[in-house]
C-alpha cells in the first residue's frame, strides 16, 4: 500500500474554480494506492468532484482550516499526528512557503523523504513587492529569513519549472534542481475543436488577472488593431482591467471570461489566431498558458526572456520587448504574413514535445519510485 501526502499550494477548490482539475496531476502513473492532501481551509471541495487529480487512488482532503504564519509552531503537532495516521512514503509541497513549511517539517519530524517543486522565483517576488506593495514585501522577507531555508535545505529532491529558478535554490543553500517542466498533454491540445461563436481573428491570451501578468499591456496593443482579443483569468486587477477596457473604448474588441475548464480551453486555443501574454520574465520563465498555446501550434508573442536563462525558444515564438507599442507590433506582423504564421506554428508544435505530459509524468513516478526506495534505507538506518 503506496500513499503520498500532498501540501499543495492552494486549497483544492481553487484549483477546481480556475479549471486545473488535471488527471493524475498528484498520482503519477498512478504508482499510489491513496494520496492525501492537507488543505489549509476550513471547507475544501468534495472529493468526488476532483477524483481524477487522484487518478484511481483513493483521494482524501484533510481540511486545517487557516493558519498564521507566525503562528505556524502551534499547529506542528496537529498536522504531524494527522500524517502519523496516515503513514505516508512521501510528502510533496509545491512552493518554500507555509505549505513547504508543514511539509518539510512533518518529513524531518517522521524521518520521510521530501519532494519539493519550486513554480516561483521568490528573490524576484520580493524585488517588486518592495516597489509597489511594502507590506507584502516585509512578510515576504520574514520568509526568506523563517521559513525557505528549512525548506529548501531539508528537501531529499527539488525540481523547478523553470531554469530562472535555478539560482534561488541553489543561493538558499538546496540540492541542484531538476529542470522538470510542467505537464501538457499534446495530445488534447493538438485536437481543439474551433468554436464558431468566436470572432476572427482573434487574440487569445490566459492567466491570472494580476499586475505581474501585465494584460494592460494587451488591451492597449489592440487599439488600431483589427483583431479581437479574449483574456481568460481572474486576479485582483479584473475590475481595473475593465475600466481600462471601457475608458479605452475597446469594448466590442475586448473580453474577459473568469475561467474555462481544462477539458474544454484546448478549444479556444484552437480558435485563436495568435497567443499573446507579457508575464514578467524575471518570475516565470515559461508560464503553462504559453506551453498549452504552442502544443495547440499557435504563433506566439511574449517578452524576451532573462539573459542566460532561456527555455530555447527563439525559433519557436516572436520575443517582444514588454510594452504595448512591441506587442502590438509583432501582432500585426503575424496577422498579416501567413508564411510567418506557418512557420512558427511548425516550430511550436516541435518544441512543445518538451513538454510531453507523458514524459514529465514518467520522470515524477521514477523520482517517487526513488524516494519510496531511499525511504526503506532510511528506515534500516534508523
Amino acid at each position: 500500500m503506496k500513499k503520498l501526502c500532498v501540501f499543495p499550494n492552494d486549497p483544492i477548490i481553487n484549483y477546481y474554480k480556475k479549471g486545473e482539475i488535471k488527471k493524475n496531476y498528484f498520482n503519477p502513473k498512478k504508482i499510489f494506492d491513496e494520496v492525501h492532501i492537507i488543505s489549509f481551509i476550513e471547507k475544501d471541495i468534495d472529493v468526488d468532484k476532483v477524483q481524477t487529480i487522484g487518478g484511481n487512488a483513493k483521494l482524501v482532503i484533510h481540511e486545517i482550516g487557516k493558519i498564521k504564519i507566525k503562528k505556524r509552531n502551534d499547529h506542528v503537532s496537529d498536522i504531524i499526528n494527522i500524517l502519523k495516521s496516515i503513514k505516508p512514503d512521501v510528502i510533496r509541497a509545491y512552493n518554500s512557503r507555509l505549505e513547504g513549511w508543514f511539509a518539510a517539517n512533518c518529513a524531518k519530524k517522521l524521518n520521510i523523504p521530501f519532494f519539493l517543486s519550486i513554480h516561483t522565483q521568490m528573490d524576484y517576488n520580493r524585488k517588486i513587492a518592495l516597489k509597489v506593495n511594502f507590506k507584502k514585501y516585509l512578510e515576504l522577507k520574514y520568509i526568506e529569513k523563517f521559513i525557505e531555508p528549512d525548506v529548501i535545505k531539508q528537501a531529499n529532491k527539488i525540481t523547478i519549472v523553470f531554469k530562472v529558478i535555478k539560482p534561488y535554490i541553489l543561493k538558499k543553500g538546496g540540492k541542484n534542481p531538476e529542470l522538470l517542466y510542467n505537464r501538457i498533454n499534446l495530445f488534447q491540445f493538438s485536437n481543439g475543436v474551433k468554436k464558431n461563436d468566436l470572432p476572427t481573428p482573434l487574440i487569445l491570451s490566459v492567466g491570472n488577472l494580476i499586475k505581474e501578468k501585465n494584460h494592460e499591456c494587451i488591451i492597449k496593443a489592440m487599439i488600431n488593431l483589427e483583431a479581437h482579443c479574449l483574456i481568460i483569468g481572474k486576479g485582483n486587477d479584473a475590475q481595473r482591467l475593465q475600466k481600462m477596457i471601457v475608458k479605452k473604448k475597446l469594448e466590442n474588441k475586448i473580453q474577459i471570461i473568469d475561467s474555462v475548464q481544462h477539458n474544454e480551453i484546448q478549444n479556444y486555443y484552437k480558435s485563436a489566431s495568435v497567443f499573446a501574454l507579457a508575464f514578467n520574465p524575471e518570475l516565470e520563465g515559461l508560464p503553462i498558458p504559453v506551453m498549452e498555446a504552442m502544443a495547440a501550434g499557435l504563433p506566439i508573442v511574449i517578452p524576451f526572456q532573462n539573459k542566460n536563462f532561456s527555455e530555447d525558444l527563439e525559433e519557436s515564438v516572436i520575443f517582444s520587448e514588454r510594452n504595448s507599442q512591441e506587442f502590438h507590433k509583432n501582432i500585426k506582423k503575424i496577422l498579416n504574413n501567413q508564411d510567418l504564421r506557418k512557420k512558427l506554428s511548425n516550430n511550436a508544435i516541435k518544441k512543445a514535445k518538451d513538454f510531453d505530459g507523458r514524459k514529465i509524468e514518467n520522470r515524477e513516478a521514477e523520482i517517487y519510485t526513488e524516494l519510496m526506495k531511499f525511504n526503506k534505507t532510511m528506515n534500516v538506518k534508523s
